[in-house]
């Protein structure tokens, strides 16, 4: 029995590091679901699950810092004049905007959200 563990721990450690589902706040969650949910013509239930599902998704490729990261610079582009102008100047910014749009839209697809 002890080898088995030995061998179960030596497997976890290799393993790549994986975001944990569970990293998301159930605030952030929250608030992705009922943006989510404004966002689309279809019946409130049929978004209730497929917006869960998309930031069940998304909270499985990236840690939650890093989705804030991504989200703030994404949305941040969009505000005018300098405070907005910090945002769009930062280093690699167009690399992480992109990032964070395939990880949204990867997300939509795997739970049947039309763009």
């Amino acid at each position: 029995m002890n080898l088995h563990r030995a061998v179960m721990a030596a497997a976890l450690l290799a393993a790549p590091p994986l975001a944990l589902s569970n990293d998301f706040p159930t605030v952030a969650r929250a608030e992705y679901v009922i943006n989510c949910m404004q966002e689309s013509k279809a019946t409130r239930q049929e978004m209730l699950y497929k917006c869960s599902c998309t930031i069940d998704q998304i909270a499985k490729q990236v840690k939650y810092n890093k989705w804030v990261d991504l989200s703030t610079i994404a949305l941040g582009t969009s505000i005018a004049g300098e405070r907005g102008g910090v945002i769009r100047d930062i280093k690699d910014g167009r690399q992480q905007i992109a990032s964070y749009r395939e990880l949204q839209a990867k997300a939509k697809k795997a739970c049947f959200i039309d763009e």
